[in-house]
């Protein structure tokens, strides 16, 4: 259970184009704590297209994309431990999410009215709203209210998901004198081929953890997430589209906490 405490507004300036931003903050996080990808060259990625990259007053950093090889979408949320918590109930499919966490002041990437199942009516949120081409890009934005971290902060022993497949806490696997700890979760273990992949990783153990997700095409695994998440910081990201099989990876610290499902 999330601990809810009052947030702190941090001063900021928001400006929003249709490709472009120019923008201004107090107590935005440094680059060197900024969550990276990671590319090895025996193991390559499918190139993400972002759609949308935005942040919000608490520090929470949110981006929506789709791959150019499988067509998923992706949907990544990071934050800090102890200071936010992911913003977005991830039931909800991306364009509804989307339309969740953003005021109607910010445009909707065109993409994204593609997502949809064929048929699935019109949200009634997309009314008045501004769409433009991608990438969309918007700064300094107010947590939305009565999502389902509003003002609140996440530890390193917090869920991200009540119902789940899997979930490690800090301290287990117990640590050895050769510690890598590495673990895979497949969705064949958990019913079969799954719609969407869920993982929630929050590192408190030191060095950066690597969180990688993959889908199955013509019998091998392909991967279209690999991040290093660094010490204190968390992330969230949801990836799928289709009925596919798929796995998750986690290799990091004894401080990890790991939590993830398969749905669809």
């Amino acid at each position: 259970m999330r601990r809810l405490l009052p947030g702190r507004a941090l001063l900021a300036v928001l400006v929003v184009l249709p490709t472009t931003l120019v923008t201004a903050s107090a107590g935005a996080a440094s680059a060197a704590d900024e969550p990276k990808p990671r590319v090895q060259s025996d193991e390559p990625v499918d190139r993400e297209i972002e759609l949308a990259r935005l942040s919000y007053q608490n520090g929470v950093r949110v981006v929506f994309a789709r791959d150019e090889e499988s067509g998923d979408w992706g949907l990544r949320e990071d934050g800090q431990v102890e200071r936010n918590a992911p913003l977005v109930d991830d039931r909800l499919g991306m364009l509804a999410a989307y339309l969740s966490i953003t005021p109607k002041s910010v445009p909707v990437p065109r993409e994204l009215l593609a997502e949809p199942a064929p048929g699935t009516p019109t949200p009634p949120e997309l009314a008045g709203r501004t769409i433009v081409p991608a990438p969309v890009v918007a700064d300094d934005l107010a947590v939305p209210r009565g999502g389902p971290a509003t003002a609140a902060i996440t530890t390193c022993w917090d869920l991200y998901w009540n119902s789940y497949h899997w979930l490690e806490l800090p301290g287990y696997p117990q640590p050895s004198s050769v510690y890598h700890p590495e673990r895979a979760y497949y969705s064949s273990s958990f019913g079969g081929m799954a719609m969407y992949s869920h993982s929630y990783l929050a590192n408190c153990g030191g060095d950066a953890a690597r969180h990688r997700i993959y889908y199955r095409q013509a019998g091998n695994y392909k991967k279209h997430h690999d991040y290093q998440v660094p010490s204190w910081h968390w992330q969230s990201v949801k990836k799928g589209s289709v009925h596919r099989y798929r796995k998750v990876l986690y290799d990091g610290a004894w401080g990890d906490t790991r939590n993830g499902r398969y749905t669809g």
